[in-house]
């Protein structure tokens, strides 16, 4: 039996919904097959969607490598490769720390099962949750402002409407009854997982409950749509997400990190 890379073992043997099950539910707008991996290229924007997710063993890793730094040189991106315990082949990490690729974005992934014992959604005041099959402008609006001040620069919102709307998902919004928009989330559903990912609340509408709410409500529309267990991924140095997840009975089943590489000429 072959063994995790270092840092990324499951911190459970079960209840992960896995490598595969994710990529299903966050799709690059472009993907390459290169023998087994999975190459993602989203114009640089998030490293989920331009990364490289290493689902077979390939033949010949190292060959492998050198097309994946290949084709990322092409089109002008740094190359990156996410790095979990389902990565093949089990050394990935080793092989790409002797390259020079840097850790990046320690990640924990959490999930829960029994999605109807969760408690039913409480919003402020005269705010409601309306859900849709396709992220509106002002959803779309309010998740790529807080992406662009984490980035430090603007983000093409075409662009992260082509990575939202990549996969099935059902996009739902916290507003207030003037149409004042508190928060949102997203919930893509593969198999009888749903991924939770992008909840946003602007920085003026937080601890009003508002972020626990949207993700009761998603997981709640989710369930009534087949969804028996749910999953999110949250960056290991958010300690305020882990705790309200936590809060709502989600545990760590996973762990990933990324590897980067970001010299000139690479």
């Amino acid at each position: 039996m072959t063994s995790a890379a270092p840092g990324v073992r499951p911190v459970s043997s079960s209840g992960a919904p896995g490598l595969r099950v994710e990529v299903a539910t966050w799709r690059p707008v472009e993907v390459t097959e290169v023998d087994g991996w999975l190459v993602g290229r989203s114009a640089g924007f998030t490293r989920r969607a331009n990364s490289v997710a290493a689902l077979a063993e390939p033949a010949d890793p190292e060959r492998a490598l050198d097309d994946v730094e290949a084709l990322y040189r092409e089109y002008g991106l740094p190359p990156v490769f996410r790095v979990c315990a389902g990565s093949a082949p089990a050394d990935l990490d080793a092989r790409l720390a002797r390259r020079g690729y840097a850790v990046a974005a320690p990640t924990q992934v959490m999930a829960r099962g029994a999605l109807g014992e969760l408690a039913s959604p409480e919003l402020p005041d005269r705010a409601a949750v309306d859900v849709a099959d396709d992220p509106d402008g002002p959803w779309v609006a309010g998740w790529v402002g807080v992406k662009s001040r984490a980035a430090g620069h603007g983000v093409d919102v075409d662009l992260a409407a082509r990575i939202l709307t990549g996969a099935p998902a059902r996009y739902l919004s916290a507003r207030t009854a003037d149409g004042t928009l508190l928060g949102v989330v997203r919930a893509a559903p593969a198999g009888d997982w749903v991924g939770i990912s992008c909840l946003m609340v602007p920085v003026a509408g937080r601890r009003r409950g508002t972020a626990r709410a949207l993700t009761l409500a998603a997981v709640r529309d989710a369930t009534a749509r087949g969804a028996r267990r749910a999953f999110l991924q949250v960056e290991s140095s958010n300690a305020g997400a882990i705790a309200l997840y936590a809060g709502l009975g989600f545990e760590v089943v996973d762990r990933y990190h990324y590897r980067e590489r970001v010299a000139p000429g690479t």
